[in-house]
């Protein structure tokens, strides 16, 4: 070998080295700076299995149970979710998360659940964690992406978790659906006008459908497999408007303004006119994010399908980078003080 070509050799070796030392790859791995185990619990016929990530040296910690969004995700949805996970450890937040039904190691299929058998599942999930020795049950709540803003407010309309985080959840499921059809429309560049006949169509069709369950048959739908089909059909009147107004607890809820999934304006007034003077609410739109607060700039996407592989490679090579700066020490931060909050509320003295 040519004393040019080791050289170029051992250059391409050391840029690898380096670029393997500045990315943030560790962030897809749990390190032993945090103490996992296994729990499982049941829901209806199903078992559901997830991990419980404790972060050591931290007495009593606050434990936020990971509400999936839509989608087949395993526990930490394909690892995606340690890059956030890693930073809640580090300020002192536990995470417990589990495989949605008949994915994983949990049984069941999450295709025939209604967003109120999801609810079920995450109090049975919150029964779980609060029985678990060492753990402060009044420091268990929820953080929750997309769909989850149809789910936790039911759990907190049941029981009062000690903090709720919802991250771009949608009120109504309709409007919500008719959004994501026009921004989906908007990206192959057509005319407004053109657009906005599609997505009326497509209300007055899916309306006619979906509100006819006795008629409805997924061959009015060839674009979703029965299985979707048949989960539309069960919550395409979800609307989380009452439970919104009765839930309990501290909220936290997110939107990115550059959400292509769900409306963050109308999303956010609809909380703001529902939960006006509630106490312990905070309602945020967080600029240049999107559906799941990354930054807008780099990661834009409404599917995971609709990735370029070079953004995976990015989304693995930034970590926790991907996000709009900041915006998890925000979370857990307001996390922190929910929890400290609720601890003095429940030791204070009560009146004679």
């Amino acid at each position: 070998m040519s004393t040019k070509i080791k050289w170029f050799s051992s250059l391409i070796a050391i840029l690898i080295i380096l670029s393997c030392y500045f990315s943030h790859i560790t962030d897809f791995s749990l390190d032993d700076q945090s103490h996992t185990s296994q729990v499982s619990f049941s829901s209806g016929t199903n078992k559901l299995s997830g991990t419980l990530i404790v972060p050591k040296g931290v007495t009593s910690p606050p434990i936020a149970l990971i509400v999936h969004g839509d989608g087949p995700q395993d526990r930490f949805s394909n690892s995606d979710y340690l890059p956030f996970i890693n930073q809640l450890l580090e300020a002192g937040i536990g995470v417990y998360s589990w495989d949605k039904p008949g994915i994983g190691k949990s049984s069941g299929h999450w295709l025939s659940q209604s967003m109120s058998d999801r609810a079920q599942e995450v109090l049975a999930a919150l029964k779980k964690i609060r029985s678990l020795p060492n753990i402060n049950p009044q420091k268990v709540g929820l953080l929750g992406f997309s769909q989850a803003g149809w789910v936790i407010p039911l759990v907190a309309d049941q029981s009062k978790p000690a903090f709720s985080v919802i991250i771009g959840g949608a009120v109504n499921w309709r409007h919500q659906g008719a959004y994501y059809t026009r921004r989906r429309l908007q990206q192959q560049g057509l005319p407004k006008a053109t657009i906005n006949q599609r997505v009326q169509q497509e209300l007055q069709a899916d309306d006619h459908i979906f509100n006819n369950p006795a008629t409805a048959n997924p061959n009015q739908r060839p674009d979703m497999t029965p299985e979707r089909f048949y989960f539309a059909l069960k919550n395409y009147h979800e609307d989380a408007s009452s439970a919104l107004k009765s839930m309990k607890g501290p909220l936290l809820a997110l939107w990115g303004k550059a959400d292509r999934n769900v409306d963050p304006i109308w999303n956010a007034n609809r909380y703001r006119a529902l939960l006006a003077n509630r106490a312990n609410t905070e309602i945020k739109i967080i600029p240049k994010a999107t559906h799941g607060l990354l930054n807008a700039n780099l990661f834009n996407y409404q599917l995971p399908s609709d990735w370029p592989v070079y953004k995976e490679g990015l989304f693995i090579y930034l970590g926790r980078k991907s996000y709009v700066p900041g915006v998890w020490t925000f979370i857990s931060n307001w996390i922190k003080k929910a929890t400290r909050t609720s601890n003095k509320q429940s030791h204070a003295p009560t009146s004679q």
